[in-house]
């Protein structure tokens, strides 16, 4: 059995769904356009590396501005954790768990920024790039599923 163009994979490609059900897929899972053949496990991948790598790194970096915006709407909480953190790896671990949740990878991006990003006009400028990373990243998804769409439908 081969997934093909149906609402499963179309959703699966565009990040909306796992590759068997519609359950909501990690933007690392679904970054990367490929069939998967039956039960082999086998994966075509039929997109560039350039592609590929190019969406894997705006889901990274999605993924990292979103938790410096949630860390933003609660400086006062964050900031309390760091101040009662004896050292940077106690902070790391405080981010990770409740109330926080955040990654280890926005964990870090959250210690290494200066006192200045807790400014407006830092939030607004988070934000802007937010939007900007979502944008290109759904173009990109777009021409993956076009050069599939040729590929496979010609």
């Amino acid at each position: 059995m081969c997934h093909t163009r149906n609402a499963t994979f179309t959703g699966w490609l565009l990040g909306t769904t796992s590759k068997t059900d519609s359950k909501p897929v990690p933007p690392q899972e679904a970054s990367v356009a490929a069939f998967t053949f039956g039960n082999t496990g086998a994966v075509l991948d039929l997109t560039t590396p350039q592609l590929s790598s190019e969406l894997a790194e705006l889901d990274t970096r999605i993924h990292v501005v979103e938790g410096l915006i949630d860390a933003h709407s609660q400086l006062e909480r964050v900031n309390k954790a760091l101040q009662f953190a004896r050292d940077r790896q106690t902070a790391l671990i405080a981010l990770q768990h409740e109330p926080f949740g955040y990654t280890r990878q926005q964990a870090n991006a959250i210690l290494d920024m200066p006192m200045s990003w807790q400014s407006l006009e830092e939030r607004q400028r988070l934000t802007a790039e937010h939007d900007d990373l979502v944008a290109r990243r759904a173009s990109l998804r777009e021409r993956v599923s076009e050069v599939l769409a040729l590929h496979w439908f010609g």
